[in-house]
């Protein structure tokens, strides 16, 4: 038993980092960082932390993420990654967020910033690509309550953003799918986070940094400490933070729209310069109704910020050859659009947690936690802009086709930014003890957790600006012959008196809250949960020398949420809020749950595990009860080397949001209207707006989405497999790898159709083509004319009588399946010297051999792989002697195509042949590699007292702009979250009170 128990102590201390994240210092090197007394994530073979060749160590039994059998072995069927709260801290990350999604295990999740986001201030993690619903968050082994907001107005999450790193003990992230232990949502993994339980004394450690190219400044005081008697102990943890936003401005090489790749910019950009108004980028601009922009008074332009005069050109094409250019006047762009907008939020964070044990006489142990994060986080994407439509100006005596313009920060005054009010509370009490002289543990548990969120934001009224700059309505007149009005034909328009004194120039902000309106978004969710536990051991197999283990776990839980948007967003004539969304919706949610867990000694190297689990809901859609299995496997045939393997069946339980929400909406203003491309390409107009996905379209122009939920939503349901093995090399001490190949898969995936899609194939169900670019037409395949499909999209679109959209419906089904697998592998030495210290160095790799996806069964099931990152490598190197100790980190995130990729290559001029022709190139490009470096240096002053330097991202790297991008975030290449921020730098000092 002694040799058994060293060799399996020796895996575990390979296996502790066989999936460590890019920065994660590996847990010997940083041993030193934490503070004295403070607990190590992963077991070592002696307390010095080297192990000791000439002892055998037997290890005590712990409960891992993935099972709920105790057992000595850190390593079971699949890995598990663990590391500690102190080390995530020590690399910079100021949430648990920033640590999760750089894991190679982690695909890329919606940036905060991207158009349209309901919650701003919340990140979800993506592991395996999966999407962030199909991964589960705990803590302290406890399912945590959902954000209380949906993402993308449809889909539940949790968010691992409001969770500090100064409360966490360790994270164990177990990336392979769990239901039949954990139930719904565990398709993808588990996140387990656990918390501060043990620690004698008190200690304060103080953080600052920022970012060197600006931006990001971030400082955190983090108190925590430990009081014990006899038979009880308490910890206790405050933590206050700020992290500062990213604004555009603090990263000007991609605050314009003229910063798009030179892929995007059209005929007119490269003859003329680039066209902002065909890219939304006007400040202040008024056509008259043939579509002539009337030139603003001298000295206009100058008088407003980040604002120039500009020329507007049409270029006619006919395919590729360019057939004409039309000049439409001068108006006052905006080239820095993006200069307001938030590229990271910033946030302001307080936070408190207290947990505690007693020990009876009678072997029992009463315990309890309570943590409370209270958080604000600041955000703003476009500020806010009058578009009037089409008028008659009784003032001038003209027709006006449309005015536009767009509020400056000056002009709004603080008004701009949104502000997340947050608090979250989660309260645990529970009772544990033995039973039958000790052979079996129990532990019963009450856990109740709420989240509230209260969005703060300035609305605006639509009516009220119009008012302010148009006057009240003089009735209307009727006129014809103007090319931009209803081309050309018969229209009746209102009558306005346009005050052009107040159009043309700038505004206070006391005049702009005549036309804002304050604004309050409130949502909640809520869970209650009650839990008792069972493990012990069964009985003995006398030739395997080990006993049946045995667990079990029932459980009951009430959810819900509500969503209580301010009820003047009803009325988008006068009160419209920055979000773009309306969501509605609330209901509740019943959940009780069995399962059952063994793990059977079959010889004394093999270990057979298998599980079982059953969950009835009792809400308002069509699932019932879902059961599901799992099985794994444990070989060791000889010590220093693992062979395992899993299987198991998953699910997930449709989305609350999905279920219960009440016609959500969402007014959308960059969009590509494929419909009206089309119909321009067919008309001779090969530079129509309307082919331009990216453009920031009028206020006029907007189209409501509708979301709704649905009743007859069913279980999402999935498998998964892994298998893989553990070696420590023969012959070179200190040195092991690792190698798991995984395979999951999803059906009945709950699926949104996205406005794009929609509008997309309604047009080629229409007309039977596609655009190709704004100048060529391509047949459309995707589905057949007049087919279900095509009805159904056609159906979900209304246009308005111009041929304008006025409106899609969209609403979730079952119908998608999502296939993924891949290659997890590491490589890990350690080694130490008397006179030189410890050294290690660690690689860790994943690779997503596949992606397929389809959203009906008569899709093709292809393999998408390269359309997201395809593989991650991360690497350490650390160094520990006396009081010093220097780490070595760094990542390589692989390429992925390109936007445009597949398409014909643009010519010279501007202009995209068809595919097919002559002069088609077809485009190919990637995205190039990320690579960043990372570093920290530590001093150990005295026993109370040390300083570390981190410099993240050491050559100050931020991603390039793809030849193609165009629009908002030009880098939202997929590749990762820290795409703007460059290097970052932190000094950190430890003092440890007593």
């Amino acid at each position: 038993m002694g040799n058994k128990g060293f060799h399996r102590s020796v895996l575990a201390s390979s296996l502790a980092l066989a999936l460590m994240a890019p920065q994660a210092f590996a847990q010997s090197a940083m041993a030193g960082s934490n503070p004295p007394s403070a607990p190590q994530a992963s077991s070592s073979a002696t307390p010095s932390g080297q192990p000791d060749k000439d002892k055998a160590v037997q290890m005590k039994a712990v409960t891992v993420t993935g099972s709920m059998i105790p057992r000595v072995e850190i390593e079971g069927p699949a890995p598990v990654v663990t590391i500690t709260g102190a080390q995530i801290k020590q690399q910079g990350f100021t949430t648990l967020w920033e640590f999760l999604d750089s894991l190679p295990q982690m695909g890329q999740t919606q940036d905060p910033a991207s158009w349209g986001s309901t919650s701003v201030n919340a990140r979800s993690v993506n592991l395996r690509n999966l999407g962030p619903g199909f991964s589960l968050l705990m803590i302290d082994g406890h399912r945590v309550v959902d954000y209380p907001q949906p993402m993308n107005s449809q889909s539940n999450f949790q968010n691992y953003n409001n969770l500090p790193t100064g409360m966490i003990d360790r994270v164990e992230i177990l990336a392979s799918g769990a239901s039949s232990i954990y139930g719904s949502d565990a398709v993808a993994g588990v996140v387990n986070v656990i918390l501060k339980k043990n620690y004698q004394g008190d200690h304060l450690q103080v953080t600052g940094g920022g970012a060197t190219r600006g931006g990001r400044t971030y400082g955190d005081v983090n108190f925590f400490g430990g009081r014990s008697g006899d038979n009880w102990h308490v910890v206790y943890n405050l933590e206050k933070s700020n992290r500062t936003a990213l604004w555009g401005m603090d990263r000007p090489y991609q605050d314009s729209v003229a910063d798009a790749g030179y892929g995007a910019w059209g005929p007119a950009a490269r003859m003329f310069g680039y066209q902002y108004d065909a890219a939304g980028s006007i400040a202040l601009s008024a056509m008259n109704g043939n579509g002539h922009y009337l030139t603003p008074p001298a000295g206009t332009c100058g008088k407003f910020s980040n604002s120039q005069l500009s020329q507007s050109h049409t270029v006619s094409t006919n395919g590729t050859q360019i057939t004409g250019v039309t000049n439409n006047g001068y108006y006052c762009s905006q080239p820095a659009l993006f200069q307001n907008w938030v590229l990271t939020p910033g946030s302001r964070s307080n936070n408190g947690y207290v947990a505690g044990e007693y020990d009876f006489s009678n072997g029992l142990q009463l315990y309890g936690s309570a943590a409370l994060y209270d958080t604000v986080g600041i955000s703003n994407t476009q500020l806010w802009g009058e578009g009037t439509g089409a008028f008659y100006d009784k003032t001038t005596g003209q027709v006006i086709s449309q005015a536009v313009r767009q509020f400056t920060a000056q002009e709004l005054g603080t008004s701009g930014n949104t502000h997340d009010r947050e608090q979250n509370w989660n309260i645990t009490g529970g009772l544990r003890g033995t039973v039958f002289d000790g052979k079996f543990n129990w532990d019963l548990s009450l856990n109740t957790q709420k989240y509230i969120v209260r969005e703060d934001y300035t609305a605006f009224n639509q009516t009220a600006a119009n008012n302010f700059f148009l006057g009240k309505q003089l009735g209307t007149t009727t006129v014809s012959g103007y090319s931009a009005i209803n081309n050309g034909g018969s229209a009746t328009l209102p009558v306005y008196a346009m005050n052009w004194q107040q159009w043309w120039n700038p505004i206070t902000p006391q005049q702009y809250s005549q036309f804002s309106v304050n604004g309050e978004n409130t949502a909640s969710s809520w869970l209650d949960q009650v839990q008792l536990r069972v493990n012990g051991d069964l009985f003995r197999i006398p030739w395997a020398d080990d006993s049946v283990g045995w667990a079990a776990v029932l459980e009951f839980a009430h959810n819900g949420f509500l969503l209580s948007p301010d009820p003047r967003g009803n009325d988008s004539a006068t009160f419209v809020n920055p979000f773009y969304a309306n969501n509605t919706g609330g209901g509740t949610r019943q959940r009780g749950s069995f399962g059952t867990e063994f793990r059977v000694p079959v010889l004394s190297s093999l270990t057979w595990t298998i599980s079982g689990r059953l969950d009835k809901y009792r809400d308002a859609s069509s699932a019932d009860v879902a059961r599901t299995w799992g099985t794994g496997i444990e070989w060791r045939p000889y010590a220093g080397l693992l062979l395992r393997g899993t299987y198991g069946t998953n699910f997930k339980a449709p989305d609350m949001q999905a279920v219960y929400q009440t016609g959500s909406t969402i007014p959308v203003g960059i969009y590509e209207d494929y419909l009206s491309c089309i119909n321009a390409i067919k008309a001779g107009n090969t530079n129509s707006t309307w082919c331009n996905g990216s453009a920031q379209r009028p206020q006029s122009q907007y189209y409501t989405q509708y979301t709704d939920g649905s009743r007859l939503l069913l279980p999402q349901t999935g498998h998964s497999w892994t298998y893989g093995f553990v070696w420590q090399i023969p012959g070179v001490r200190g040195l092991s790898m690792s190698a798991d190949y995984w395979h999951m898969g999803v059906d009945n995936t709950i699926e949104y159709l996205g406005y794009d899609t929609i509008l997309s194939d309604e047009a080629g169900c229409l007309t039977g083509v596609q655009p190709v670019g704004s100048t060529g037409l391509a047949p459309y395949i995707r589905y057949p004319q007049g087919s279900q499909y095509c009805k159904m999209v056609e159906a979900m679109v209304q246009r308005n009588a111009d041929g304008t959209i006025a409106s899609v419906h969209s609403g979730p089904i079952n119908v998608a399946s999502t296939y993924v697998s891949g290659i997890d592998a590491s490589l890990d030495f350690k080694r130490h010297t008397d006179d030189y210290g410890d050294f290690r160095a660690s690689i860790n790799y994943t690779d997503n051999l596949s992606y397929k996806n389809r959203t009906v069964a008569s899709d093709p099931l292809l393999n998408t792989r390269y359309d997201r990152v395809a593989s991650k490598v991360t690497w350490i190197g650390d160094w520990t002697r006396g009081n010093w100790n220097v780490a070595i980190s760094g990542q390589r995130v692989g390429t992925l195509r390109s936007p445009g990729y597949g398409g014909c290559e643009v010519l010279d001029n501007g202009t995209f042949p068809n595919t097919g022709d002559a002069d088609c190139v077809v485009y190919k490009g990637h995205v190039p590699v990320w690579i960043t470096w990372n570093t920290a240096i530590g001093w150990q002053f005295s026993p109370d007292i040390k300083a570390t330097f981190t410099v993240s991202n050491i050559f100050n790297k931020v991603a390039s702009i793809p030849y193609y991008a165009g629009g908002f975030e030009f880098v939202t290449t997929g590749q990762t979250a820290g795409e703007y921020n460059g290097r970052e730098i932190f000094l950190s000092f430890d003092y440890k009170l007593d």
